[in-house]
């Protein structure tokens, strides 16, 4: 629709059915940064119930956190948030104690890959 036929239409420049859902600005308070650093595979848990006055994708995610432990991911794509809005809102209910974290050690925490099949190879020679 062009300028010219928005102007000389009669309605509302939106309709309610355009405003149903809320932005993600709302939805994370104007937050572009999470507060934890929440990976992909970052598993969460339910620990406690999120206070009243939470969204209702924030309540979504403790309920499934509640049946076993989910990926950051997974609670993304179940709820139908992108990857940074779910990091935020995971990250807020970290910070309230609802939800609780574990990631997975990064490569260079693990310990090098010659050095254990070294430790193999000198177990074998016993």
């Amino acid at each position: 629709m062009t300028a010219s036929e928005m102007a000389a239409s009669s309605g509302p420049a939106w309709t309610v059915e355009d405003t149903e859902a809320p932005s993600f600005f709302v939805l994370t308070g104007g937050q572009t940064k999470p507060t934890h650093d929440l990976q992909v595979e970052t598993l969460l848990w339910a620990e406690g119930e999120p206070p009243s006055g939470q969204p209702p994708e924030a309540e979504q995610a403790t309920a499934l956190c509640r049946k076993r432990p989910l990926a950051v991911a997974e609670i993304g794509a179940l709820i139908g948030l992108p990857f940074q809005i779910t990091r935020i809102l995971m990250s807020r209910l970290i910070d309230i104690g609802a939800l609780s974290a574990v990631t997975a050690p990064g490569s260079a925490d693990l310990p090098d890959v010659a050095l254990l099949k070294a430790l193999r190879d000198g177990l074998l020679k016993l």
